[in-house]
Formats: structure tokens, sequence, C-alpha cells
């Protein structure tokens, strides 16, 4: 059995999986299992995983301070209105960014992409903290109240 610790959106997940589930793609011979197989077979298998405590059986890797840093974020009542204001406001700057004279949709300009991205992690602002990623030309779009979330 094999462990895996990944961060998808920093958001983590646990994967584990079973030699018995997956072990048959390495020596299957049909065309559907071809592409599995060499990707099974390129796998590097994490060798320094986080392993749990036996005994408390909590992950070594975890921040034992979690919960505090959990609860000044929730509770930082100013910053998580302005992170509530700036996903709708980057939404907006998006699609207005994108709109052409013509009134077709360019999904290829480079402001739209930018705010789009930034629209992104402004929802993983809500959950986790951090900084929204924007280029320093679009800041001046942003509201001096949300300035602040910006990096």
């Amino acid at each position: 059995m094999y462990i895996a610790l990944v961060s998808l959106a920093q958001d983590d997940y646990f994967v584990m999986w079973d030699e018995k589930i997956v072990g048959h793609l390495s020596s299957a011979r049909d065309k559907h299992t071809k592409n599995a197989r060499k990707d099974l077979l390129n796998i590097e298998i994490p060798r320094s995983a986080c392993n749990a405590h036996k005994k408390t059986r909590r992950s070594k890797c975890s921040d034992p301070k979690w919960l505090s840093k959990a609860q000044d974020h929730m509770l930082d009542f100013e910053r998580q209105h302005a992170g509530k204001n700036i996903v709708g406001k980057l939404y907006r700057l998006c699609f207005d960014a994108s709109k052409r004279e013509d009134g077709t949709y360019d999904i290829y300009d480079e402001d739209a992409r930018a705010y789009a991205k930034a629209y992104n992690d402004s929802l993983d602002l809500q959950k986790h903290g951090g900084k929204i990623n924007l280029p320093k030309h679009l800041h001046e779009n942003i509201p001096a109240g949300c300035q602040s979330l910006l990096g």
C-alpha cells in the first residue's frame, strides 16, 4: 500500500492506493492500459512523505498552531469583508476586460486572464488567507479598501 500527500488549489488531499487494485495495470497487455502502464512505471513514490505519529495519529508535518491561525483569520472581519468585496470586483473586471467593442469576448486578452487568475486567488483567500497575485498595472482598478489584499 502506498500513500502520497498532495495539494491541489491549496487544499490538502490524502491519497492511498493498494497494489492489489492498481497492480494489474503494470502487467496488462491490452491497448487501453498501455498509457496507464507507462505512467505507473514513471511514478516516483515519495520517500519523505510525512508519516503520522503512532500514538496521536497526527501528521508529523502538521502545524501545531493551525487552530489559532484559523481563528485569527476568521475573526479578522475587516479582511473578510474586503475579501468578499474583491471577489465580485475581480469577476466584473475580468468580464469587462475581455469584452470587445463589437460585443464579442476575447478570452485571450492578457488583462482579462490576469483578472481571472486573481479572481481564482480571491476565492482561495477566503479560505486560506494570503495575497492575491495581480500585475501592478491593474492595481489601480481595485478599490482602496481591497488594496491590502494584493501581492
